[in-house]
């Protein structure tokens, strides 16, 4: 018998099997959007902390030089990993610039992230960080990225944000009512650019507009040119609605808050499942419904927990939603919220059983409250048919004015308005 022959086939089986349990980073190509690259790394939130509860629902957005801007997520493994943070300057329409790190920050571009929380008595254990950022010198679109150790392809996450310099006024010229729409479903934004204050050259040319709604990045508006324009004033009044949105609907919700006495749209608990389960009521379209007025909050998400009342206990769950539809759509279907960072991926995306005649999705989900809703991707349905579009929903817009210096390799954010179309008086 060959005994040299069999050590060496032993010994390339066991390399073979240790290679395949490598961590493999080749894969984790950075993509300029908020994505999680690891499946263990969950809930990540990227806000303003002002010290006021609601500042968790409010958009990425500084100001340049108040350096207020707070990271958190989840590391579901048991112990705790050296992380690091570096920013990378992006154009308005995401992309990377080249832009020196010097230009935009104060420190070296390599930052520790050093404050962390271990969860306590859940079934699933995970590590919970909070990192603040740096002070942001330089106005415009901002990437940051996460990565283990000193290793920076190997990352873990990829957040956008933004950081604003007030040197143009934006103003709101129609009622915001949702009325000027042509067909009772749309929102249209008029306003007025001003930046008489401040010398840009070129204006016409090298300002550029981008609309955001609810904080999705997947149907924003941008490329607008004015409709009206005179030196030191735009004006943004579409007859042809080339600055409209779909109403869309308000958010469908859950609460899971508590697993021993489950709120409102929770089917069932299975606490006897390791990590639990968790069973929303079955949805049904929207399309012919009436529009019904109640109080969401426009997609976001909070964690909590009502059972032991620590933001450390919370624990995951697998959440399952499901959607009767009396045959298959055109097209595929998303639940979507910020929950999953309102992406169209396979994450969100919904499968088809014939025989129960739903669409299903399963999420790994931490305990709290939760917005949602149903969008399809495809060539003919409108994105929001499942939801059906109402110019009575409540919704909140944004409007970003970039600058594109000739002197700079980047765009600057000198312009940002926030406003909520339909607002709710309590």
């Amino acid at each position: 018998m060959n005994y040299k022959f069999i050590a060496l086939l032993v010994i390339s089986i066991i390399a073979i099997f240790a290679f395949k349990n490598i961590p493999q980073q080749s894969g984790k190509k950075l993509q300029y959007k908020d994505l999680s690259y690891e499946e263990e790394i969950r809930t990540v939130i990227l806000y303003p902390n002002k010290r006021a509860a609601a500042d968790i629902f409010s958009p990425p957005v500084d100001q340049v030089g108040r350096n207020s801007l707070v990271l958190e997520f989840d590391d579901l493994v048991e112990s705790h990993e050296q992380y690091r943070v570096k920013i990378l300057n992006c154009s308005n329409d995401w992309k990377p610039t080249g832009l020196k790190t010097l230009d935009y920050l104060y420190d070296f571009n390599e930052f520790n992230i050093t404050n962390y929380e271990y969860s306590t008595d859940t079934k699933i254990g995970y590590i919970h960080y909070t990192f603040n950022l740096p002070n942001i010198k330089l106005p415009g679109n901002y990437l940051l990225v996460a990565y283990r150790g000193t290793n920076e392809k190997d990352i873990i996450l990829s957040k956008r944000f933004m950081i604003v310099s007030q040197k143009v006024d934006i103003e709101i010229m129609s009622n915001i009512s949702g009325l000027t729409s042509i067909n009772r479903k749309n929102q249209q934004i008029d306003f007025r650019i001003n930046y008489e204050d401040i010398e840009l050259i070129n204006p016409l040319e090298r300002i550029k507009v981008v609309l955001r709604q609810n904080q999705q990045w997947y149907n924003t508006i941008s490329n607008l040119k004015p409709s009206f324009f005179k030196e030191g004033v735009m004006d943004y009044q579409y007859f042809n609605f080339e600055n409209n949105f779909g109403g869309g609907n308000e958010y469908r919700f859950f609460d899971m808050r508590s697993l021993r006495y489950p709120g409102q749209n929770v089917q069932r608990v299975d606490l006897l499942k390791r990590p639990s389960e968790v069973y929303l009521m079955t949805d049904g379209s929207r399309i012919y419904q009436a529009y019904a007025q109640y109080d969401d909050i426009n997609g976001d998400f909070f964690i909590q927990n009502q059972d032991t009342g620590g933001s450390s206990e919370s624990d995951y769950l697998y959440t399952t939603f499901s959607l009767a539809v009396k045959e298959p759509i055109g097209g595929d279907i998303h639940v979507v919220g910020k929950m999953n960072n309102n992406s169209l991926d396979d994450v969100s995306k919904m499968s088809y059983n014939p025989k129960t005649k739903l669409y299903t999705n399963t999420q790994l989900l931490k305990q709290g409250f939760y917005n949602y809703k149903y969008v399809i991707q495809g060539d003919t349905l409108n994105t929001n048919y499942l939801e059906g579009d109402h110019f009575e929903t409540e919704n909140d817009y944004e409007i970003f004015v970039y600058y594109d210096p000739p002197e700079l390799r980047t765009e600057l954010l000198l312009g940002y308005k926030q406003l909520t179309i339909n607002p709710r008086i309590n």
